[in-house]
């Protein structure tokens, strides 16, 4: 037996061991699905994301890789994004309600853009690196799992644009518009 770092929640465990062929029920509670893990370990199928029983071990021993920030780090997070936003999208004015200086922009979205996994905040970094008065170019750190997530809806959401064609007939020949 081993321990699993605490940093891993239930959701975690149960969708890791999903994407290795382990069906868990939710209704367990994580103290539960952890003694059991054993059991779970052993019926797993293994794939390329994880390649052997130790690999899986070595993950489930590590810390998460997942952002998870508490209450008061999320209020403030989304705060930041919130001003930050406000400011790209009042073409970068300084005034009392957003920012006194362009540094104070720069300081917070540094300061926020390690919490990529929030959506807010890469938008806040999007407009940001967009403004004629960026400092400097910065990216929000994605954790792996969001990316792959991202990068799925992406797939999903593209579609193939339709095209117009008209063409010019006679009276015999009537015109004739077809969208593909």
């Amino acid at each position: 037996m081993f321990i699993i770092d605490k940093s891993h929640s239930k959701k975690d465990i149960i969708e890791l061991l999903k994407c290795l062929n382990v069906v868990i029920d939710k209704s367990l509670s994580k103290g539960k699905i952890v003694n059991d893990i054993d059991l779970y370990i052993d019926k797993a199928i293994y794939n390329n994301k994880i390649k052997n029983k130790t690999e899986l071990i070595e993950y489930l021993q590590t810390k998460t890789t997942k952002q998870r920030p508490n209450i008061q780090e999320k209020n403030d997070i989304m705060y930041k994004s919130k001003r930050i936003i406000k400011y790209c999208n009042s073409y970068c004015n300084l005034s009392d309600v957003t920012y006194l200086t362009h540094e104070e922009v720069y300081n917070d979205i540094i300061s926020i853009s390690k919490w990529g996994d929030i959506p807010s905040v890469r938008r806040a970094c999007r407009l940001y690196n967009s403004t004629p008065y960026h400092i400097s170019h910065v990216n929000p750190i994605i954790s792996a799992e969001v990316k792959e997530e991202m990068d799925n809806n992406k797939t999903l959401k593209q579609t193939f644009i339709t095209t117009l064609k008209i063409k010019r007939g006679t009276k015999d020949d009537p015109i004739l518009v077809s969208f593909n």
